[in-house]
């Protein structure tokens, strides 16, 4: 075989197996330590990259528990239906993907059952009416003018969570 570089101490040597990339095994466990780091640097900077994406699923998450927590005793807000044969989801009257400043906000965001919010959309028309009834027609209209554009940042998404975590643990304290 031909000669090589040690990828550690940058010495010449010939290599006994073909794929061979180091001299001697002392090189070959600090080569493979120097790896196990850049690795780790690797992945680190991977997991902050994705950590905004990962906090703001917790994030939501949590707030809709805290939404189905709240309203448990209430009827679904779009069709009043209150048996147990439905799941149950936190509906928002303006959806987070077009309105992302009303995500977390709790005037925004009701009990709502998985027909209504699946397969009608929301129906939101029903829900309009069940909602001025709820909250009233100017905090209705508030919310429908809204067009604020807004980016969450890792820390607010942080505090959401904790704030909500903690409305969740009160909330199945009282019951």
């Amino acid at each position: 075989m031909r000669v090589k570089i040690c990828k550690n101490c940058k010495q010449k040597f010939t290599p006994s197996r073909p794929f061979q990339v180091v001299c001697s095994p002392k090189c070959a466990h600090e080569y493979s330590k120097a790896q196990q780091a850049k690795n780790k640097r690797k992945e680190k900077a991977v997991f902050y990259q994705s950590d905004k994406k990962t906090l703001m699923s917790k994030a939501q998450a949590i707030f809709n528990k805290y939404i189905r927590l709240r309203d448990e005793r209430e009827p679904c807000i779009s069709c009043g239906y209150t048996g147990k044969n439905r799941q149950w989801h936190a509906g928002h009257y303006r959806p987070q993907g077009r309105n992302g400043a009303l995500r977390f906000d709790e005037r925004n965001c009701h009990k709502q059952c998985s027909i209504c919010n699946n397969h009608l959309s929301g129906n939101l028309v029903k829900y309009r009416e069940s909602l001025i009834k709820k909250i009233g027609l100017e905090m209705v209209i508030e919310l429908e003018n809204n067009n604020e554009i807004k980016r969450w940042s890792v820390d607010e998404l942080k505090e959401i969570t904790f704030k909500y975590k903690n409305r969740c643990k009160e909330s199945k304290n009282e019951k």
